[in-house]
């Protein structure tokens, strides 16, 4: 009976993906740890280690298909240890005593944390896949909101006129990072290990450096030759990048939460058509998905904090460790490429409602546009500091009284005279100061065109 949302069959794949819940599969676990096997049975009958019939016969046999998982199941109500049921299994389904050279030489961890290693290269492939599909999303989002008006937010209240496209460039060199991290994380974490019990290679006898060498390289992974058993930074940093990814998604996704709603209603994100968002207020159209990305990036968090205490390791060993972290990198890797590509939904589907975002944008008429006013005044004679304190006082009784901060300037005994009606007419155009904005979103669409080896459009 599944008691996780992973397993749920009625309602599957609200906090994972069919992808990576198979990537995370129990057989697809367990046949990554033969495929080690196979690779290591290999290596060692290339180099004359043992048999080659044995060999050949390893690498054919470690197929789940190929084993007894009853015994297998059996044997693991027995055993405390994570693999020798497993290659019981396979000496049993190995013909000619070739089973006697199953795991020669090798030691449990080494098996475990690279087939460990084989599913974090997939799913950083993964990652990195939805990544440059969200950055191609943004790009073109940029690209058609480069000039549409709406109003900027600081400390929660409206504060200045920027553009859409100046967002979506923020989100853009957000995602370009993420992109380059998860390049790097394929040169530094998809390292794998065979060095045996202490990191000694001594059971793999004189060629043990080059059996690792071969064995890795079989696999597609490097090889450094010093153990890591207990030198976990690689999964640190591979959780902290996990991490980071996943707060830029809760940050993109927090802040369509915050423009949808009903006062602001900027943005919307896409809803399926007749789908219920409430069971009670048929008004209600809830922003389920960025809720549910928020709800996993707090989950992809608290998981990188247990890998990363995780790294306190003892002497040669320490399952103590170990263990926590074998337990969240499954969870890790899952909840942050389902919040991945719950974004690409989101945003391939988001619903930009660009004449809301004018009428917020002179929503207080132009008290939006105080900042042109106020060095406009400075550069009269009355200096910064002065036109500050002035223009404050206005703007509060405009916001009080209702009525435009360019009829209280104008009103206004000691300044009045210093404006007609005429120099005071950009307040009214809001949308018109908006600095160099057009121009930052066309260098970052161009800059990240580059990087990706497109030309922009």
């Amino acid at each position: 009976m599944p008691v996780h949302p992973f397993d749920f069959q009625i309602n599957p794949h609200v906090f994972s993906t069919p992808e990576l819940e198979a990537l995370f599969d129990e057989q697809a676990v367990l046949q990554r740890w033969l495929d080690v096997e196979a690779a290591l049975a290999t290596a060692q009958g290339k180099l004359g280690i043992i048999p080659a019939k044995a060999a050949a016969e390893i690498q054919t046999k470690a197929k789940v298909e190929h084993l007894d998982l009853d015994a297998v199941r059996e044997g693991y109500s027995k055993s405390r240890n994570s693999v020798v049921p497993l290659l019981s299994g396979l000496r049993r389904a190995c013909q000619d005593g070739h089973g006697e050279y199953v795991h020669y030489g090798a030691t449990t961890q080494d098996i475990l944390d690279t087939g460990q290693i084989l599913s974090i290269k997939h799913t950083v492939k993964i990652l990195e896949r939805d990544l440059l599909l969200l950055e191609e999303i943004c790009l073109k989002l940029a690209e058609e909101h480069r000039a549409t008006p709406m109003v900027a937010r600081t400390h929660g209240q409206q504060a200045l006129p920027i553009t859409f496209g100046l967002k979506v460039a923020g989100w853009l060199t957000e995602i370009r990072r993420h992109i380059e991290r998860m390049k790097y994380l394929h040169s530094t974490v998809c390292v794998g290990q065979l060095s045996g019990a202490v990191g000694t290679y001594a059971a793999l006898g004189p060629q043990g450096l080059a059996v690792a060498e071969e064995t890795l390289r079989l696999l597609g992974l490097d090889h450094d030759p010093l153990s890591w058993h207990t030198s976990r930074d690689r999964i640190a940093e591979l959780a902290s990048a996990f991490a980071l990814l996943a707060m830029t998604l809760a940050k993109i996704a927090n802040e369509i939460f915050q423009l949808q709603k009903t006062e602001i209603d900027e943005l919307r994100e896409p809803a399926p058509a007749q789908a219920l968002s409430s069971s009670t207020m048929p008004h209600k159209q809830n922003p389920v998905i960025c809720q549910r990305i928020n709800a996993l990036a707090k989950h992809v968090r608290a998981q990188a904090g247990t890998v990363m205490e995780s790294s306190l390791h003892e002497h040669e060993r320490d399952p103590r460790c170990l263990w926590a972290e074998w337990l969240a990198i499954p969870q890790l890797c899952i909840y942050t490429g389902t919040a991945l590509q719950l974004m690409v939904g989101v945003l391939s589907g988001l619903e930009i409602r660009t004449e809301q975002m004018l009428a917020n944008l002179h929503q207080r008429k132009n008290l939006i546009s105080s900042e042109w006013l106020l060095f406009q005044l400075s550069n009269k004679g009355m200096g910064k500091n002065n036109a500050l304190k002035k223009l404050h006082s206005l703007a509060a009784s405009a916001a009080e009284s209702g009525r435009s901060l360019k009829e209280h300037v104008l009103a206004d005994a000691e300044i009045g005279s210093l404006f007609t009606a005429a120099d005071l007419a950009p307040l009214d155009q809001p949308e018109q100061y908006i600095g160099h904005a057009v121009a930052l979103v066309d260098s970052t669409i161009t800059d990240i065109r580059s990087q990706r080896g497109e030309t922009a459009s």
